[in-house]
């Protein structure tokens, strides 16, 4: 058994960095590395312990309900386990003002805010820098996208790490402001799976064993040993009869998966003479904070390896020597987490679909989808990763990799559309139940890469910011809208307005035109008189109001005499 002697004095002589201003992305880094030293050190007394605590937490998630990245899940794990958040929700200061924004019909509600003394906790997202390759000119990302392809090839993008910083709900008064989200975030932070024996089953690793769906062959074999085998690339694994419990067979399966994601054809983080060396150690820490932070998705609770026990030391003393090794560790457990969980995630789905098809007698129909591009990547600096997941044909990876060039903002109505297919020569790559990535071969090589939405997200979208520079797909979908709204107004009565001269004149909402039509009526119909362009941002109420002032306001509807006037009728 491997114990680990520390000093009292460990965390007091972790190195931080001399320099005479560390940025933002080097404060996370030296926070990051305390909160991994003061783990490693609690392991290091007893190695029994979990890495995290038995049934704490689900995977950390955003107030719009966004996955953090593994890097960033993995750290905020940490954080929820140390300050005793009990939701691993979380939103920037920004989310929480945008929360105050009126509601429906500019219903005033309790405000939500930070907790006064509260200190904000840093995640890091992928943004893009746009800069001319002559006059050195930035412009923003989105303007950049909304370029000709000539216009684009006068410009570098540049990816660059960047930190925000975001609060627990538990910091901010969401539970007294908004008790029915706060019940909803409380329901939702049960444990995805209850294990009724010991020997429980995980049907999607299970079926990803049964139909050799990852990577590499994982071979279930009576004998000791579990490992991944560089030279033949294939996993071996003890059966699970031999473990004291089911959760410890898949823990330690999600370890030697952690390790296969290294391979120089996939993820390339080392040589096949490098395993068993001195360097190893940082590779055997991945694969533990990889294979911990899988199990911990998917409602496991994972102890340290024991063959991983001697590393402690080595862990310890190259996180106090340099902070920046804690960088190049996270990039990789995020690099490896998101390859094996988008993996379970697909066939989970996979499963689910196949038990719903043969629950019901007739399929569903499908929820229709839109398209947001998020990141619109040209240049060869971008893309180069990409080509080489296409050109292998490795479609899953490249959708992972893929998806970390997401920012972390929502929908941006201007580049949403009801297909992902833009332009000519446009190809669908690959696609999951949020993300599809699509190449378009026609200009040195582009990939968009897309953010999906149910139309009943793109309608709540459209109730909340309106259409002022969406594209004509979401257009359409708001024209949709207050057509099924007049109608359904309609059905009560036909709306008219009764003018200041007695006369009714009838109003029609007109799709096509997108405009409030205003007549007599007809045997034949309405006789249109006037037509009023539709504004989206306002209510059906509020257009019809607008539209009888100005009726009001005309001549030939105005009296000889002064009179009391009309008003709207329905």
């Amino acid at each position: 058994m491997y114990r680990h002697q520390t000093r009292t004095d460990d965390m007091a002589n972790y190195r931080k960095r001399d320099t005479d201003g560390p940025n933002s992305e080097d404060k996370a880094l030296d926070l990051f590395a305390e909160m991994i030293i003061e783990k490693l050190e609690t392991i290091g007394k007893d190695w029994k312990k979990p890495w995290f605590t038995e049934g704490a937490l689900q995977w950390p998630r955003n107030l719009s309900g966004r996955e953090y990245n593994g890097m960033n899940a993995l750290m905020l794990m940490l954080h929820c386990e140390k300050e005793g958040y009990t939701i691993p929700r979380f939103c920037t200061f920004d989310y929480v003002q945008r929360l105050n924004k009126p509601g429906k019909d500019d219903e005033e509600l309790p405000r939500v805010s930070v907790l006064k003394g509260e200190k904000s906790f840093p995640v890091m997202l992928t943004t893009f820098t746009c800069i001319h390759k002559e006059t050195k000119e930035k412009i923003k990302y989105d303007d950049y996208k909304n370029l000709s392809n000539d216009e684009r090839e006068q410009y570098n993008v540049y990816p660059k790490m960047q930190v925000f910083r975001v609060f627990n709900v538990a910091q901010t008064n969401l539970k007294e402001a908004r008790p029915d989200l706060w019940e909803k975030l409380e329901k939702e932070n049960g444990r995805p799976f209850v294990h009724e024996s010991e020997m429980f089953s995980f049907e999607p690793v299970d079926r990803m064993i049964r139909d050799n769906l990852w990577i590499c062959p994982i071979n279930v074999k009576h004998q000791d040993d579990a490992y991944y085998s560089i030279s033949k690339n294939e996993i071996i694994v003890p059966e699970k009869v031999q473990f004291k419990s089911g959760e410890s067979f898949y823990c330690t399966l999600f370890h030697e998966m952690g390790h296969s994601t290294g391979a120089e054809s996939v993820l390339d983080r080392f040589k096949p003479t490098s395993f068993g060396s001195k360097e190893y150690s940082k590779e055997e820490l991945v694969a533990e904070l990889c294979g911990a932070l899988t199990a911990q998705r998917y409602g496991m609770t994972k102890h340290i390896k024991e063959d991983s026990c001697p590393y402690l030391k080595s862990w310890l003393d190259n996180l106090k020597e340099s902070p920046q090794y804690i960088k190049t560790v996270l990039m990789d457990v995020k690099k490896a987490s998101s390859m094996i969980t988008q993996k379970i995630d697909q066939i989970a789905r996979d499963i689910e679909i196949e038990k719903n098809e043969k629950q019901e007698q007739k399929e569903a129909p499908k929820k229709k989808m839109y398209y947001a591009s998020v990141a619109y990547l040209q240049m060869s600096d971008d893309t180069r990763l990409l080509e080489e997941l296409k050109d292998k044909g490795d479609y899953n990876g490249l959708l992972a990799l893929a998806k970390e060039y997401y920012d972390g903002n929502g929908m941006d109505e201007q580049y949403t559309y009801s297909s992902p297919l833009q332009n000519r020569g446009d190809d669908l790559l690959i696609e999951d139940q949020n993300f599809a990535v699509v190449y378009n071969g026609n200009v040195s090589g582009t990939y968009d890469i897309m953010l999906k939405y149910t139309e009943e997200e793109v309608r709540n979208h459209i109730r909340r910011y309106g259409i002022g520079r969406s594209s004509s797909d979401v257009k359409e979908v708001a024209k949709t809208m207050v057509a099924e709204e007049f109608a359904e107004i309609t059905q009560k009565k036909t709306p008219a307005f009764e003018m200041p001269n007695g006369e009714v004149l009838y109003i029609n909402y007109n799709r096509g035109k997108d405009t409030l039509d205003v007549g007599s009526a007809t045997n034949s119909g309405l006789a249109v008189r006037h037509s009023f362009e539709y504004n989206h941002d306002k209510s059906l109420d509020d257009n019809l109001t607008e539209v009888n002032e100005k009726l009001e306001n005309m001549e030939e509807y105005c009296e000889a005499e002064e009179m009391e006037r009309g008003g709207f009728r329905r």
